[in-house]
């Protein structure tokens, strides 16, 4: 990348800064643009204002008939739900009960599970963080009878029990048979006991299972909608090892089950409601879908079928639980929802294969043994980057000496392409026997950085699903789980958005600085020397609307390996690594079996060319 090119991206990033700034509105354009809005809201209000006139007029010519139907509708509903057709109806009548974590709230109309509170949880903008709200959500059953279908939503229920803390209702059928909805709080945080209950009612129900349709609307909890929607989604846990997710990317999607499922999710960002049930919905099949909702400050829009198997017994009782909480990884795994190895826990996304191993086996035992002593989440993460670059360090001075070997070896390594040119064939032979007699592997520098990476990716996906950041401020970010903006631009830069944040550009500058340190220990040049430069500037880009903590703990990482390469540097000795290479040229060079084979390749291949009159080209290792 020479000087022009360089000049050229800066010119091109100007123009796009001062397009933006140019194409926004001023504050006029927006202040007539307000009158406009205001004027559409006074005729959209007398539009209402007269349709609710009118409204009004037709209900009072509608009453006097509605006393004519109603006996033939009571009828009708006789035949149709027979002992239960006198319940059907009713308004919503909410009744509470409540714990130290959750508030539920249920309706007699179906007796059902309407609302759900988090005591002690806000939301991003300070209200109170409901999980599950009244509009948009709907838990119910549908029951086949002789005559219909039986939705338990349509028909009033009766309270049969009511404590502070468990509720029962009660839909009976007038000849001593009905169903029955419990719901109990118990000490266990964020776990609502569920049980439902059918006596005695074979003669009416068709022998056949029940179908249980969850749906629910999820409200926007979280700063940036972007991420909340990212990390929404259903997981669903059968038979099979590990639960399963519904693909967050797409508009929508949905899953359809055959066999066996234990348990059902509606997740965010930091918070699920899940449905349990320890002798899984069976039977019928399975369906979970979710989609996107134009409605505002809503996520997404969840809704999941399941079945209840039920084969005409007088008594049947399933036991069910929810589990209304945090995305806590040390809470799923301990939640007692009845269900042995349940693995809630996996609802936490903290990504696939090693990734996922390194998380759990050694970032979050380590998170987990810091958190119970240490107040401050910053200062937390800060002890958390030292321990893992303690670990790594053994990695990071191999590294080091590995380089500073091709450093030493490089003015040979120069010569040698000089002295071939373009025949890629010679200079890897000679190269290649220059590392031999040296003592040095070339990829002895590549291999402790390779291992490094699945830490350094897997702290990408540990931060933004961490729970226990959200809402926690340090230095000048209020919350650890959003980005620490310290100017908002007030308008967009493609690629990068309309604020600064603090820790993502520092996080940026330490590591160009890092990238230019790395660059003089191993002499590199041209070209390659500036390709270190892209990868901070893109990560600039993207990790600017990530959560602080993580840029916070890849700004840390990179001030701790400053300081381990700067006392490696102090113990090194150059002048000793020049004897050790010395002494290794010195003795004979014992060839491998596959250096000998590799040898012979390249002789007959720079034998071949030879007698084609062609260059040689690198050496083909498949025979």
């Amino acid at each position: 990348m020479d000087r022009n090119t360089i000049i050229g991206f800066s010119l091109i990033f100007l123009i796009l800064v001062g397009y933006y700034w140019w194409a926004s509105p001023s504050p006029e354009a927006l202040a007539l643009e307000q009158r406009k809005q205001d004027s559409l809201a006074k005729i959209e209000a007398k539009k209402q204002k007269d349709v609710s006139a009118q409204q009004l007029s037709a209900k009072e010519k509608s009453d006097s008939s509605v006393n004519k139907t109603q006996a033939k509708d009571s009828s009708e509903l006789k035949n149709k739900f027979g002992g239960f057709a006198p319940n059907f109806g009713g308004s919503d009548s909410f009744i509470s009960i409540s714990n130290k974590s959750v508030t539920a709230t249920f309706s007699k109309k179906g007796g059902r599970l309407m609302e759900v509170k988090l005591n002690g949880y806000k939301r991003a903008d300070s209200s109170a963080l409901i999980l599950l709200e009244k509009q948009g959500h709907d838990f119910h059953y549908e029951v086949a009878l002789k005559g219909a279908v039986l939705n338990t939503s349509d028909f009033d229920w009766q309270v049969s029990q009511k404590t502070d803390n468990k509720v029962s209702f009660t839909l009976s059928n007038g000849k001593g048979g009905y169903l029955e909805q419990t719901y109990s709080l118990g000490n266990q945080n964020f776990v609502l006991d569920y049980k439902f209950k059918a006596h005695n009612l074979a003669a009416d129900v068709v022998n056949t299972d029940f179908k249980l349709v969850w749906n629910a609307l999820l409200h926007k909890q979280e700063k940036e909608m972007q991420f909340e929607s990212q990390y929404s989604t259903i997981v669903y846990k059968t038979s099979d090892e590990h639960p399963e997710f519904l693909s967050e990317r797409s508009p929508e999607k949905t899953d359809k089950i055959p066999g066996k499922t234990f348990w059902v999710s509606f997740k965010q960002q930091y918070f699920n409601a899940s449905l349990i049930n320890k002798d899984g919905f069976t039977s019928g099949e399975s369906r979970f879908e979710w989609k996107e909702t134009n409605v505002p400050n809503k996520v997404k829009d969840m809704r999941a079928e399941l079945y209840l198997p039920y084969k005409g017994e007088d008594q049947k009782e399933w036991n069910l639980a929810f589990y209304l909480g945090p995305n806590s990884y040390k809470t799923l795994e301990n939640a007692n929802v009845g269900l042995p190895n349940h693995e809630l826990q996996r609802i936490v996304p903290l990504g696939w294969g090693i990734f996922g191993w390194v998380n759990r086996w050694l970032v979050i035992p380590v998170f987990n043994f810091l958190l119970g002593k240490i107040g401050s989440m910053g200062v937390l993460i800060l002890l958390l980057t030292l321990i893992i670059k303690f670990l790594l360090l053994p990695l990071v001075y191999r590294s080091y000496i590995s380089t500073a070997k091709m450093r030493i070896l490089k003015p040979e390594i120069d010569e040698i392409k000089s002295k071939h040119g373009d025949d890629m064939q010679k200079i890897q032979v000679e190269n290649l026997a220059l590392y031999k007699k040296a003592g040095v592997n070339p990829m002895s520098g590549c291999v402790p950085m390779l291992l490094q990476m699945p830490i350094l990716f897997a702290m990408f996906q540990f931060f933004p699903v961490l729970f226990e950041l959200r809402q926690e401020s340090f230095l000048w970010s209020k919350d650890l789980s959003a980005y620490d903006s310290i100017l908002d631009l007030g308008f967009n830069i493609p690629f990068y958005g309309s604020h600064v944040s603090l820790f993502t550009l520092l996080m940026t500058i330490s590591t160009l600085i890092y990238t230019h340190l790395n660059n003089q220990i191993s002499g590199i040049t041209g070209q390659m020397k500036w390709i270190g430069y892209i990868m901070p500037v893109i990560f600039l880009g993207v990790l600017n609307s990530y959560p602080s903590g993580l840029t916070w703990y890849y700004f840390v990482s990179n001030m701790v390996t400053f300081g381990q390469q700067f006392a490696i540097r102090r113990l090194v000795d150059d002048a000793k690594l020049h004897s050790q290479i010395a002494e290794a040229r010195k003795k004979p060079v014992k060839k491998s079996n596959f250096s000998k084979r590799l040898e012979e390749v390249m002789k007959a291949q720079q034998q071949k060319s030879k007698q084609t009159g062609k260059k040689p080209g690198p050496p083909n290792k498949r025979k």
